[in-house]
């Protein structure tokens, strides 16, 4: 039995001072991430927090290229992320991950909203892959005109 192809994926991490990390791709693109241990954070995004961003944007991308694909009007499309975890121990990893999508077009089909949405998170959206596992995740979708 043949292995499947691979492709690999490279990020960085460089420490900047106190708890902030400046986070970079092949690319150079950069993240600033802080992790204040409960207090205000300042000077980035915590960890956590640019996780559920990244489930949102990666499950968005896949919602907009399946409504680009069907030929609907869309105009907008938020993806509100909520992550459940233990508030104290350690690690503290996510238990439960919900996404909320606002879809704005004009008239939009509700059918081919559910597909994108529904296709994205239990089939497409990578991030979602790699938590599903450990985490129950679900999903909800408003349509408004516009």
């Amino acid at each position: 039995m043949s292995r499947p192809e691979v492709s690999h994926l490279e990020a960085e991490v460089n420490w900047a001072k106190d708890n902030v990390f400046l986070g970079n791709d092949d690319a150079g693109h950069t993240i600033v991430f802080d992790s204040a241990g409960g207090k205000r954070l300042e000077r980035g995004i915590s960890p956590m927090k640019a996780l559920l961003a990244c489930m949102g944007s990666c499950s968005g991308m896949d919602v907009v290229a399946i409504l680009k694909k069907r030929k609907q009007s869309l105009t907008s499309l938020k993806v509100g992320v909520r992550g459940e975890r233990n508030a104290y121990g350690t690690p503290r990893p996510f238990t439960a991950i919900s996404l909320k999508y606002t879809v704005i077009g004009k008239g939009l089909e509700r059918k081919y909203v559910e597909e994108a949405v529904v296709g994205s998170v239990e089939k497409y959206c990578s991030v979602a892959a790699t938590v599903s596992g450990k985490a129950r995740i679900d999903y909800s979708y408003e349509i408004a005109e516009g």
